[in-house]
């Protein structure tokens, strides 16, 4: 049987009331990171909030677009993936690598004493969780201040502050002998609700809850990196060795791809709002085009003197008289 790789696995833990998710990525991180020519460490931190969003995006229903973002004023200064509800991602991020090399020569034990340290590496910001589901539905959107040593912690606290429920992560990220080779394995723990009201009716109830909690976060902590990344192992193998006792109950797995949504059609739509004028004083002196390059996937569109022209004369705007 071949096991599949770059998914989702959604389950639960019917004896704890618990719902999760298990993912291991490798081809479409790789292709990614491939795509950039990233220092070490911000290809691990990529290749953590690409595991975490594929983890929250598929807790969610959704018809559209999950975008998780950070901004803030350290070296690494933003991280963004996209997951849409077809299963395809897409990531990129912003660095000061003059920065991010003063910080790694002045910390002690240098690239690998500061791998994970979130704080660091981004400096003080936020993160910020968005759904888009088109034109017909309100746009949903979460912010929560960047605390913690990982990203994982950060989307903890968010959960903990706005939602009301206790959730865990585990995020493992493995590197390979090549500089490209990158794996994720990640798991995804979330307490159900016991009521409508989200309280336990009887201390001891409660009290069973407590305890369900605390002995699945500590199983899910006991998964190691190479169990989270191997891909001999099957996802619901890895999910029945680590709760057996928790009656696990798996669905359907999601399948996981790189897509870009950039097109020509797309950079022509934010082109034709320039003047003439102003587009081809912006033509490279080398090429005589305007090159525009997408962030997330570095393909490059050309667009000639003739086609920057024609872009402008087939503008319904540019060719209405003014009133």
């Amino acid at each position: 049987m071949q096991i599949a790789v770059d998914f989702c696995q959604p389950f639960t833990l019917d004896h704890s009331n618990i719902r999760g998710r298990f993912t291991r990525l490798g081809p479409t991180v790789q292709t990614i990171i491939g795509q950039h020519s990233y220092p070490a460490l911000a290809n691990h931190l990529l290749s953590e909030i690409i595991g975490l969003a594929v983890l929250l995006s598929s807790s969610l229903k959704y018809e559209g677009l999950f975008t998780l973002q950070t901004s803030s004023d350290g070296p690494i200064s933003m991280l963004v993936v996209d997951v849409d509800s077809d299963g395809n991602v897409r990531a990129c991020l912003r660095v000061d690598e003059e920065r991010l090399n003063a910080m790694i020569a002045a910390e002690e034990g240098g690239e690998d004493a500061l791998r994970g340290q979130v704080l660091k590496l981004m400096g003080r910001g936020h993160i910020a969780f968005t759904v888009d589901q088109g034109d017909e539905h309100e746009r949903y959107q979460g912010i929560v201040s960047l605390e913690g040593e990982t990203l994982a912690q950060c989307a903890e606290a968010y959960f903990r502050q706005s939602e009301q429920l206790e959730t865990s992560f585990k995020l493992e990220v493995h590197r390979g002998e090549t500089a490209d080779d990158w794996w994720v394995g990640g798991l995804f723990l979330q307490k159900m609700p016991v009521s409508a009201s989200g309280d336990a009716s009887t201390p001891e109830e409660a009290e069973k809850v407590s305890e369900d909690w605390n002995r699945s976060t500590i199983l899910m902590a006991s998964a190691t990196e190479n169990e989270l990344v191997d891909i001999s192992l099957s996802a619901h193998d890895l999910i029945w060795r680590l709760f057996h006792d928790e009656e696990p109950r798996v669905f359907e797995q999601t399948q996981l791809q790189f897509k870009c949504r950039c097109s020509r059609e797309k950079i022509e739509g934010a082109l034709v709002t320039y003047p003439l004028d102003e587009l081809l004083s912006m033509r490279e002196a080398d090429t005589g085009e305007v090159g525009v390059s997408c962030q997330f996937c570095n393909t490059r569109y050309g667009f000639n003197e003739a086609e920057l022209r024609q872009l402008k004369a087939d503008d319904p705007e540019a060719a209405s008289p003014k009133i």
